[in-house]
């Protein structure tokens, strides 16, 4: 009986042993099984963290190049607006040459000719010397532009006065 209570013991211990190896072969399974199961999880997170950065990096493309896009569009509209505006400086550099010129042209024709009244002069001379015509329009011109310096009275001028000979108005000048 000892030898039996022995042999029982042992075989207790024997069976003991056998499942304490039994279970950590299990918890080693299952910590495999676990840690194959987290390589799995994490390789899907890998895989869907870069289909993300792929849409990302695709959608910051398309970004770009509607930006350049954009850039270039504006450019364009900005080498129009400039070459618009070009013109327009040079039409009216045009314009003011050509505002110059007819006022100018105007001046001399308005200019005011200086004359000393001598005792052989008369208005109607001075007229015709100046317009072409001794009529009374003409020569009333010389002395309504000069009534200030004169007076009321044509006849009262006196020898020696500085008087202007004005520029003959577009009406005068179609009537000759």
């Amino acid at each position: 009986m000892a030898k039996d209570k022995k042999g029982a013991l042992k075989n207790l211990g024997g069976k003991k042993k056998k499942a304490e190896l039994e279970a950590k072969e299990k918890a080693a399974a299952l910590a495999k099984s676990k840690a194959k199961a987290e390589q799995a999880r994490i390789a899907r997170a890998q895989e869907a963290a870069k289909k993300e950065a792929a849409k990302a990096k695709a959608k910051l493309a398309a970004e770009a190049k509607a930006a350049k896009a954009e850039a270039d569009a504006a450019k364009k509209k900005l080498a129009k607006l400039r070459a618009k505006k070009s013109a327009a400086e040079a039409a009216a550099k045009v314009e003011k040459r050509k505002a110059e010129h007819k006022a100018m042209k105007a001046a001399e024709a308005a200019k005011v000719v200086k004359h000393v009244w001598t005792n052989e002069d008369t208005y109607s001379s001075l007229a015709f010397e100046h317009y072409g015509s001794i009529k009374k329009p003409y020569w009333r011109l010389i002395y309504e532009h000069n009534k200030d310096i004169i007076g009321d009275n044509p006849n009262s001028i006196k020898t020696g006065t500085e008087i202007e000979i004005p520029a003959l108005p577009k009406e005068l000048k179609k009537k000759k």
